[in-house]
C-alpha cells in the first residue's frame, strides 16, 4: 500500500530498527560530547603519554574522536541494512562492526606515528598494551551505548503500543447512544423526509469509515475538519435547534498536518457538557487559524448552571485528558492545551506546530 505523502520515510524506517540516524546532526553532536567526556575520564585515570595532561588530553581526544565519529559514519552507512535484520542479528553486526573498527583504527593510529618518526619501530614495547586496552575500552563501551539504543528502541516501542491501542479505543468509543439515537433518527426520516435520511447515512457512513480505516496518526487538517463536520452533521440531527456550530476555518499550507481525531473529542466534549445539558441547547464555536509557525483550534460552548455531573466525572470529561496525551507523545514540550471556564462559558485552545509531528 502506498505511503501517503505527510508520513516521512524517515520516521518509518527509525521505527523498523533500534538504530537510529547517526548523520543527523543533534545525533553526531551527542556523539562528539560523549566521546570527549570518555578522552576526558580516560586521561585522568591512565598512564601519562606526555609530561603535559593537556597534551595527553588533546591527544587522546584526537584519537577517541576518530573511533567515534568513523563509528557513528560506519552505522549511519549501513543503517538501512542493519535495520532490516532481525534485532539479534542487527545487534551482533553492529557490535563486532565497532570492535573492528576500533582495532583498525589503533592499528593506524601506530603506523601514522612510526611514518611521521614518532616512534622507533611500527611495533614498540607497548604495542600489545596499547591494542589491549583500547580493544577492552571499547567493548565495554560499545556494549553500553547498543544497550541504551535498545533500550530507547523498546521504550519507544512500547509508547508507540500504548498509543495506538489507545487511538483503537478512541475511534471506537464514540458513544453507543449517539449510533442508536441516529439510527432511530434516520428510521424517522425514511418517511417523512427520505432525501434527508439518504443523506444522514451517507454521512454516517462516510464518518464511520474515515475513523475506523484512518491508519495514521497524523492527518492533513481538511481531513481532520471533514471528519468533525460529518459528526457535527449527525449530532445535529439528534439534538436539531438545540445544536448550533459556527466554523471559522483559516487557510493552512499543504504541510499542515495534526493528530488524527483531535477536533471529534472536542466537540463531542462540548456537546455533552454544554449543549445537551441545557433546554435551549447553545451554540458552539470553532475556529482554527495559522499563526508564527503553529496551528491554533479554539473551542468554546456554553456551560449551563445547573449540570449534575456522575461520580468521578470531570467538568471537561475525559477527552482533554486523551488530547494531551497523546500531543505530548507527538510533539513533546511544543503542544499545548488550555481550558477556561468562567462559569458560563468553556473555552479550550489547542496549539501545536504546523509541522509533522512524530508518527
Amino acid at each position: 500500500m502506498k505511503r501517503p505523502p505527510w508520513v516521512s520515510t524517515e520516521a518509518t524506517e527509525e521505527r523498523a530498527g533500534f538504530l537510529p540516524n547517526f548523520c543527523r546532526g543533534e545525533m553526531l553532536v551527542s556523539v562528539v560530547i560523549i566521546a570527549q567526556l570518555l578522552a576526558l575520564v580516560i586521561t585522568l585515570v591512565t598512564r601519562r603519554i606526555s609530561l603535559n595532561i593537556f597534551e595527553d588530553l588533546l591527544l587522546i581526544s584526537l584519537f577517541i574522536q576518530w573511533i567515534a565519529l568513523s563509528s557513528a559514519g560506519a552505522v549511519c552507512g549501513l543503517r538501512r541494512f542493519l535495520n532490516q535484520l532481525p534485532k539479534l542479528w542487527a545487534l551482533g553486526m553492529t557490535y563486532a562492526l565497532l570492535l573492528l573498527i576500533t582495532a583498525l583504527i589503533s592499528e593506524a593510529a601506530v603506523w601514522l606515528l612510526w611514518v611521521m618518526d614518532q616512534i622507533p619501530s611500527p611495533r614498540p614495547s607497548w604495542y600489545s598494551y596499547f591494542h589491549v586496552q583500547n580493544f577492552s575500552i571499547s567493548i565495554v563501551v560499545n556494549a553500553l551505548a547498543l544497550r541504551y539504543l535498545l533500550g530507547v528502541h523498546e521504550l519507544q516501542q512500547r509508547t508507540a503500543s500504548e498509543e495506538r491501542a489507545k487511538m483503537q479505543a478512541l475511534k471506537s468509543r464514540i458513544r453507543p447512544h449517539f449510533v442508536f439515537n441516529s439510527l432511530n433518527i434516520i428510521a424517522s426520516l425514511t418517511r417523512s423526509a427520505p432525501t434527508k435520511a439518504e443523506h444522514a447515512i451517507e454521512d454516517m457512513a462516510d464518518l464511520f469509515r474515515m475513523m475506523l480505516t484512518e491508519s495514521e496518526n497524523l492527518v492533513p487538517i481538511h481531513k481532520e475538519v471533514e471528519v468533525a463536520q460529518k459528526y457535527i452533521a449527525l449530532e445535529q440531527l439528534r439534538l436539531d435547534n438545540r445544536l448550533t456550530v459556527n466554523w471559522d476555518i483559516g487557510k493552512f499550507p499543504r504541510k499542515a498536518i495534526m493528530p488524527v481525531l483531535t477536533l471529534q473529542p472536542l466537540l463531542e466534549n462540548a456537546i455533552r457538557f454544554g449543549v445537551e445539558p441545557s433546554p435551549e441547547g447553545g451554540v458552539i464555536d470553532v475556529r482554527l487559524w495559522e499563526q508564527d509557525e503553529s496551528i491554533h483550534i479554539r473551542i468554546s460552548n456554553p456551560m449551563p448552571r445547573k449540570r449534575k455531573l456522575g461520580r468521578n466525572e470531570a467538568p471537561e470529561g475525559q477527552a482533554l485528558d486523551d488530547i494531551r496525551r497523546r500531543l505530548q507523545t507527538h510533539y513533546g514540550e511544543d503542544a499545548k492545551l488550555a481550558k477556561q471556564d468562567d462559569g458560563s462559558s468553556f473555552v479550550v485552545t489547542v496549539v501545536l506546530p504546523i509541522r509533522g509531528g512524530t508518527p
